[in-house]
Parts: C-alpha cells; sequence; structure tokens
C-alpha cells in the first residue's frame, strides 16, 4: 500500500493527471522530514496533502483534484462531509465519549478504494474536527477518530488535544514495526489507541499489547465467533472491548454476555420490547404542568401546582439559578423564578422534566443528552427557515421525538395527555409539516444515512458546513445545560 501511495506522490501533477504540464499550476507539497538513513519504504514516506480547492479558472492546484479510479473528486464536495457522532457508552450507560466521523470508512473504501483518497479523507477528518473546535465539544469526553497510518506522522495529529483522543487503526503485517513504534511515540505525548477487529493470529497481538482499547464490529461475524476470537485476544493481551454497532437492545444483552466494557451505537434511543412502561406519577404530573404552561395559566394557578410536589419545585429552583440563565437578581419566590423564565422557557424546561426520574436512572439521563442534542439541532437548522411565530415548535419537535423511547411506549400513546400545536403533532405522528424535514435532517445525522443527510439538507435548504456547525453547537450547548 505505501510502495503505491509513494509512487503517486512522486509522480509529477501531469503524471498523475496523464494530461499535458503546461495545463497544470504546481502548487508544490511540503516534504516530511527525512532522516539520514531512513528506509526507502516507509509507511510515512508520503508527502502531505494540499487541502487547497480548484481554482475558479479550473485549474488543479491541490491532489484533492487529481482524478481516482477514472473519478475526479471535488475538492469542496470530500471536504464538506457531513460529521457523523456515535456515542460510546459504560456497562453502567454512562456516556464516556463518541466516535468521530466524515462518512462510512467501510463505505469510501467499497466506492473509492485508492489509498490517496483514504489518506486525504482522514487529513480532510481531523481539519474538520480542528475546525468545529474539539475541545469544547468533547468537554473531557473521549474521542475515537478512525485513521490511516499514513497520518499518524502528519502535522495536523500534533494539533489534537492528546489526552481526549483515541486514535482507531486497522492491523495490518506491511510496515507493522514502524507503526507500532510511531504508535509509540504518541502514545508518549498522551494519546491513546484502539485496534479495530483483530484477528487471531500472532502477527496481531503486538497490536492488541500496544492498544488501549480493542474494537469489533459486532455485524461483521457471528456471536460464536466473535466469542472465540475475544477468549483468543484475552489470553495475549487484557485490554478494554468495544462493542461497535450496538443499536438494539439484543445487541446489548449480547455484548454483555460476552464481557465488552463499552458499547458504541443507538441501542438506548431504541424502545425496549421486553421493559415495562415508564410512564409514572411524576412524569404524569409534569404533562398537568406542562398543559397549564401551554395554556398560559395565571401564574399564582402555575405555583400552587408546583408548590405540591416537592421534587419539581427544588428542580425549578435549581434551573432557575444555574448558569445556563445568567439571571443576576435573587429568587423570591416560584411565582417570581416562572416569571422571569416566561411561559416559553418554562416549558421547554418542564419537557426536560420529562427525562429524569425519582430514581436515578442513566439510560434516562444518556436519552436526555441525546434529546437535548437533537432539539437544540432542529432548533439551529430551522430557525433562519421557520416563521419568528413558529420557532418554539422546532425545539419542542426535537426533544418529544424521544418520548416513544423515553416511555417505552408508541408514539401515539406517548403524546395522549399533551395538548401541541398541531405542526407539533404532525411532525411526530405523520412526519409532515413545517418541522419535519429539520427533525428528519436532525435524525438522519445521528443514524448517519449519508444518502438521506444530503437530500434532506438540500430540500432545507442547508450546505454541510451550517449542518455541522448546528450540530457540535448543539452537542456543546446540551453539556451546558445538563451541567
Amino acid at each position: 500500500m505505501f510502495e503505491k501511495l509513494k509512487s503517486i506522490f512522486n509522480a509529477t501533477p501531469a503524471e498523475k493527471l496523464g494530461i499535458e504540464e503546461k495545463a497544470i499550476v504546481q502548487t508544490p507539497l511540503p516534504e516530511l522530514p527525512h532522516d539520514e538513513g531512513k528506509p526507502d519504504a516507509s509507511p510515512f514516506d508520503a508527502k502531505r496533502v494540499d487541502t487547497g480547492e480548484t481554482s475558479a479558472q479550473g485549474v488543479i492546484t491541490s491532489l484533492l483534484d487529481i482524478e481516482t479510479n477514472g473519478q475526479r473528486n471535488d475538492a469542496v464536495a470530500l471536504r464538506l462531509r457531513f460529521l457523523r457522532r456515535e456515542p460510546v457508552l459504560d456497562r453502567s450507560e454512562h456516556l464516556i465519549g463518541y466516535e468521530l466521523a466524515l462518512r462510512n470508512r467501510q463505505s469510501l473504501a467499497d466506492k473509492m478504494p485508492d489509498e490517496t483518497v483514504m489518506l486525504m479523507h482522514d487529513q480532510m477528518l481531523i481539519k474538520s474536527i480542528l475546525d468545529l473546535g474539539i475541545e469544547r465539544l468533547l468537554q473531557g469526553k473521549l474521542a475515537f477518530i478512525n485513521i490511516s497510518p499514513v497520518v499518524l506522522d502528519h502535522p495536523l495529529l500534533e494539533r489534537l488535544p492528546g489526552k481526549n483522543v483515541v486514535l482507531v487503526l486497522q492491523p495490518q503485517v506491511e510496515f507493522a514495526d514502524q507503526i507500532l513504534a510511531r504508535c509509540q511515540q504518541l502514545k508518549e505525548q498522551g494519546f491513546k489507541f484502539a485496534v479495530d477487529n483483530p484477528r487471531n493470529r500472532p502477527e496481531y497481538v503486538p497490536w492488541c499489547q500496544i492498544a488501549d482499547y480493542v474494537r469489533f464490529d459486532i455485524s461483521r461475524t457471528d456471536a460464536l465467533e466473535l466469542g472465540k476470537e475475544i477468549v483468543a485476544l484475552l489470553k495475549e493481551a487484557v485490554r478494554p472491548l468495544i462493542a461497535v454497532g450496538v443499536n438494539s437492545e439484543e445487541h446489548l444483552e449480547a455484548c454483555r454476555k460476552l464481557a465488552f466494557n463499552y458499547f458504541e451505537g443507538y441501542y438506548f434511543a431504541k424502545p425496549q420490547l421486553t421493559a415495562p412502561h415508564r410512564l409514572d406519577n411524576h412524569r404524569l404530573k409534569d404533562i398537568e404542568l406542562l398543559n397549564l404552561v401551554r395554556s398560559h395559566a395565571e401564574i399564582k394557578e402555575l405555583e400552587e401546582s408546583v408548590k405540591r410536589d416537592a421534587a419539581i419545585t427544588f428542580k425549578i429552583l435549581r434551573y432557575i439559578n444555574s448558569p445556563v440563565n445568567a439571571l443576576q437578581q435573587e429568587i423570591r419566590s416560584i411565582a417570581h423564578a416562572m416569571t422571569l423564565l416566561g411561559y416559553d422557557q418554562l416549558y421547554r424546561w418542564l419537557t426536560l422534566l420529562l427525562f429524569t426520574s425519582e430514581k436515578p436512572d442513566p439510560r434516562s439521563q444518556v436519552l436526555l443528552k441525546n434529546a437535548l442534542v437533537r432539539a437544540r439541532m432542529v432548533e439551529l437548522l430551522g430557525r433562519e427557515k421557520i416563521a419568528v411565530a413558529d420557532q418554539d415548535g422546532l425545539f419542542l419537535v426535537g426533544i418529544l421525538s424521544q418520548l416513544e423511547a423515553l416511555l417505552n411506549v408508541p408514539m401515539e400513546t406517548a403524546l395522549d395527555g399533551f395538548h401541541l400545536p398541531q405542526q407539533v403533532t404532525l411532525a411526530l405522528l405523520k412526519g409532515e409539516g413545517i418541522y419535519a424535514p429539520y427533525l428528519d435532517l436532525a435524525i438522519a445525522c445521528e443514524e448517519f444515512e449519508q444518502d438521506q443527510i444530503e437530500v434532506l439538507a438540500a430540500i432545507c435548504g442547508l450546505g454541510a458546513a451550517k449542518v455541522n456547525a448546528a450540530h457540535v453547537d448543539a452537542l456543546v450547548w446540551a453539556d451546558e445545560v445538563e451541567g
């Protein structure tokens, strides 16, 4: 692979394109540092790939514009990919981090198998993560980033916050010693490593020994075969195991039995078929209050209703004094707190209470986090497109879209006690109306349906840059609200 990369990068631009030299404006590409006595063949011999765009005259100015496998790769299209986040949870269902990607690497390999394109993809991924502000995005959590070995020696990598970054690699035999030596250098700088789907082969043992995590895509093999792989691995190197692609309760239970430590996927956002309904007295009381606020009941009536529930009284005082509200004056009473919040903010806050229960529930907490991200993202995506009078419905649609998973009942049943605006109900029950495209786009970004994302973004009149910015801003905002 690396010999092929070396020949590509060492060729002249004309040789790469198969056209006349005079048609090219050559942009020099900076060389990697070269040590005396370094072997000719190395996984780090590739020159840097400039991420510049094609000029207005259509002149080639960077390797992003070369043709690969007969197809021209548009620089802007490669850069403006939609960000994917996939949550990683521990056995107690607490969120420990996210895998961040611009698209599914497997589909990238299927469609554009050339190693040059994979290299460019990885550089674009790191650049995108840096541009979006990874440190404010992570808030102390881990970022799992799947990369190619060639990128391990790239200057962009040095700009990532090593203590929060887990670099994910596919194990390989070629250049293994050099790659693992570079991994060790990066570990000394604070980076962590994960190895993906190592097979039960002696040559992969060193990869597992240097790794901080070992990941298995549970869709790639059956449970019996996977169990054998795990047993063999743990004999050679005891490492925390991450199950990737856990998107149902059945997946979760199977992976628990296989001794996985962490689970990546959106299983928590799906209804649990065998679990009881969660429409308890606490949530029924909350829905009653929501309906009073929705009908703009008198503050005195709202205050009396809140005072009958000590837990809600405490929570509303805690919320009103949280940094996210930035209120500068002393709160004299529940009525005063409600007056300061106003009906719209109070309604928004009460919807968050639906995701809390009298007993600590990690699943509800992670579901709340996902609902907050989705609600805020829907709001950000639609706020420049929807009439001002209708904008409050965007957040409401986003957060209530998770009710089915929260209460473990069909959406029709979950909404039965609510008095909601018609357009909100239309979006939640039928996927129609003014809010539906923005809700669908936010969900597609979670599930990373790339083709669907592109279609929905076009329908909403939004580009990838706008969608990615909304995605990251929503993640940061959700952390601030929870804090």
